[in-house]
């Protein structure tokens, strides 16, 4: 876990990218403008992304008050594990090590790189089976507590670990806050989401998920934001977002809605044809911050032509 450090660090899961992989390399537009392709390591990925910073008492307290001032003591309890791994980071960074104990070393060198890619891993796997499911358009999952629990603690997750959220985050706040929540950042990204799938969890008899098969010639675009609040595509930067529904393209040829269950009416699953795909490849070329995937770069470059 820390005998190795991890540089490349994704925010974008490689495991789901490679949906869109051709001959093991995927079609990658950057800013817009540059259209190349390259196998996984070389997307959606950023150097020592989730090294963390050490942080003190008052650190945690100043994430704990922000985020859970309004769960009851037993719930804020839950969090505590994760605060003691954070808390840790300048603990382990104290620790007087020699040349005879090479774990203690190692844990001393990676622990504050490797931290948060861990807990991501962990997320992963408890998504993997679910995402296994919907490519062959199974959502019974959704019907049980664990299935419902770890899908929705996976696809917060995608939704909050990028850069795009991470900077949206920072960028809410100013002054000596702002510091704070740069320095804290590692930790509000998990608390944000763990709390965001809590409260979908505890309210999941209202939201259901709506399969998408393509069926028209056009493949679905993903991006390096990969799930988006398809509900809220026009709403201005830094305004508050009143409605919320997630839209998750999972392959070229389908795609999974989790929204409330009078959206879409009756519709657990549905088709697009390509004026659909068209209207959802826009949302999702909309909401990247630099990156924008697909199986070809002709697409791409498609893209970039009808923008000129």
């Amino acid at each position: 876990m820390f005998q190795q450090k991890k540089k490349r660090q994704h925010y974008v899961w490689r495991r789901y990218l490679k949906a869109w992989c051709f001959q093991n390399k995927i079609a990658c537009m950057r800013n817009g403008t540059h259209v190349f392709s390259t196998d996984l390591m070389g997307v959606g990925q950023k150097s020592y992304f989730y090294e963390v910073n050490e942080l003190a008492p008052e650190d945690i307290d100043y994430v704990r008050d922000l985020f859970l001032n309004d769960v009851s003591e037993s719930v804020s309890s839950i969090y505590d594990r994760l605060f003691s791994l954070f808390s840790m980071v300048e603990q382990i960074d104290k620790l007087a090590v020699n040349d005879l104990n090479s774990d203690l070393a190692a844990l001393k060198t990676n622990y504050a790189k490797n931290l948060e890619e861990e807990i991501q891993s962990e997320i992963e796997s408890q998504g993997d089976k679910c995402l296994a499911s919907l490519l062959e358009d199974d959502v019974t999952f959704f019907e049980s507590e664990q299935g419902a629990a770890h899908f929705l603690n996976y696809i917060c997750m995608q939704y909050i670990r990028t850069r795009k959220q991470q900077e949206a985050i920072v960028n809410g706040f100013s002054g000596a806050h702002k510091d704070q929540i740069v320095k804290c950042i590692n930790l509000i990204r998990i608390v944000f989401s763990t709390k965001l799938a809590a409260n979908l969890f505890a309210d999941r008899q209202n939201y259901k998920l709506v399969l998408v098969n393509n069926t028209s010639n056009v493949d679905l675009l993903a991006c390096d934001q990969p799930v988006i609040n398809f509900m809220s595509i026009d709403t201005p930067e830094g305004e508050q977002v009143d409605n919320f529904g997630l839209y998750y393209p999972i392959s070229p040829s389908k795609a999974v809605f989790l929204v409330e269950r009078d959206v879409f009416g009756s519709t657990e699953s549905m088709g697009f044809n390509e004026k659909s795909v068209h209207e959802y490849n826009n949302m999702i070329l909309q909401s990247a911050h630099e990156q924008v995937y697909a199986t070809s770069e002709e697409q791409l470059r498609n893209v970039i032509a009808k923008e000129t």
